[in-house]
């Protein structure tokens, strides 16, 4: 069976608990597309019934099994968390520090309230939760090795040396659902690339709320796990006809977009806040209506700070001390000047 109606029927009872979703709406989604006959639809409304009847006994019977990951890789996400947390700490200070530790390693315990306050006015709160957002900078990262080693066996290599750092970086930021939805799509995408398969890039998302949700079946309660797959679902379906829909999955682009990249991020930043609204709004009454400002301005100056704050992580050694200095300096005025207009905003 494709795996389009397998994640109809999975998405809806991971969510039946959260919300009220009616039967006759999951049919409707099931049986969308082109004709194919009346065997086909019936078939899958019958796998929707048997749904019914075994997802139940399956979720009783992972309550008493449950999957535990290999300790190898929960110790070495441990070890590098401890170790990438000492790089950070050696060159950045207060609020720097603290800004590299939530959007690189997921640590938000030393935020202030006035920059977490901030960053939800501006609606760029996003970037303190590690993504596809933050995975992506780890595949840039590693990208030019592979334009440096063209050999099949050599791509291969790289790409599993890759995939298994991305699997320990999963578990060093604590493995929440937006950062292993990126990790397991971008593997799943470039499995298919190499082998020459093609896929649509829903595909990839869909089949990781399948496995999510067979290794974990209350994951559909998380509130963090709706908002990550609604705003990659939004984001696909608005750009599916464009290379930049293969990029976000597998973070390559295999022809040149027509589109140039500043339009493609307002229609990414449009899709997700327009794709999360209906969530947001029900858990917390609103969202910020200065998002796009926020993605488009707001944005790319703090990417500016992670981008040298990884320079400085793994080369601190080599630049002199007042560089260093300097640079959490401008930092600490550019996120005052920032907070400070965020607080007008907010009156």
């Amino acid at each position: 069976m494709p795996v389009y109606p397998i994640f109809i029927i999975i998405a809806a009872f991971a969510l039946r608990n959260s919300y009220t979703i009616d039967l006759s709406i999951v049919i409707g989604c099931l049986l969308i597309g082109p004709w194919r006959g009346i065997r086909s639809d019936l078939a899958r409304i019958v796998a929707l019934v048997l749904a019914l009847m075994i997802l139940p006994k399956f979720e009783q019977w992972r309550y008493y099994y449950t999957m535990q990951l290999p300790p190898i890789l929960l110790d070495s996400g441990q070890r590098f968390e401890q170790w990438f947390a000492q790089r950070i700490g050696r060159v950045a200070e207060k609020d720097l520090q603290a800004f590299l530790s939530a959007v690189l390693l997921g640590d938000k315990s030393k935020l202030s309230p006035e920059l977490q306050s901030g960053f939800g006015i501006l609606g760029i709160r996003h970037m303190l939760a590690v993504s596809g957002f933050h995975v992506g900078i780890w595949t840039a990262m590693a990208s030019p090795m592979f334009s440096w080693f063209r050999k099949p066996w050599q791509q291969k290599l790289l790409l599993g040396m890759l995939v298994a750092f991305l699997l320990i970086y999963t578990q060093s930021v604590g493995a929440g659902p937006s950062v292993v939805r990126a990790v397991g799509s971008f593997t799943f995408a470039r499995i298919a690339a190499a082998r020459l398969n093609q896929c649509p890039p829903l595909h990839w998302p869909m089949l990781m709320v399948i496995l999510a949700y067979l290794m974990n079946p209350n994951i559909g309660a998380s509130l963090g796990f709706q908002l990550s797959y609604a705003a990659v679902f939004g984001i696909l379906l608005a750009i599916r006809s464009s290379p930049w829909a293969q990029f976000i999955q597998g973070y390559t682009l295999e022809k040149k977009p027509k589109a140039p990249a500043w339009l493609a991020t307002v229609q990414i930043s449009l899709a997700a806040w327009t794709a999360t609204l209906p969530i947001v709004q029900y858990h917390f009454g609103g969202a910020s209506p200065y998002f796009l400002l926020g993605n488009l301005l707001v944005v790319p100056m703090y990417m500016l700070f992670i981008w040298t704050g990884l320079v400085a992580i793994f080369l601190g050694f080599l630049l002199p001390e007042p560089m260093i200095a300097f640079w959490n300096c401008c930092f600490e005025r550019m996120n005052e000047w920032i907070l400070l207009r965020a607080d007008l905003l907010r009156h």
